[in-house]
């Protein structure tokens, strides 16, 4: 989830044109809680700033919910620097980045929760 549709649709179309991934997008974050709900996935990559809702505030909305709290969570955003690999207790991407290093942070927080082997 981030607030940049450009962004998000990049992201998206890179991420399904690679045939490995199954990717919905939410460019609201009041939204999203009912997204992370209904779609089930296997990862969340949030922007940390966002309108209305933080992605601190979105990722504490996902812990509470005991149906989706165990769902790894990514953040992904320009405020994060290289040196700080975690932000609000999750592991953290600066932006800007390439396909290859995304996917690589991806599969890193899916390894790391199970959810690939």
């Amino acid at each position: 989830m981030d607030d940049e549709p450009g962004l998000v649709r990049i992201m998206t179309l890179m991420l399904t044109n690679l045939e490995r991934y199954e990717v919905s997008s939410v460019l609201d974050a009041t939204l999203a809680l009912k997204a992370v709900q209904k779609f089930k996935p296997h990862l969340v990559l949030l922007d940390l700033v966002m309108p209305k809702l933080s992605g601190g505030d979105v990722a504490r909305q996902i812990r509470e919910d005991p149906h989706v709290r165990n769902t790894p969570i990514l953040f992904l955003s320009a405020i994060v620097k290289e040196s700080e690999p975690e932000v609000c207790g999750y592991p953290a991407i600066c932006k800007p980045i390439g396909i290859d290093a995304l996917v690589e942070a991806i599969e890193e927080q899916l390894s790391k929760a199970g959810a690939i082997s």
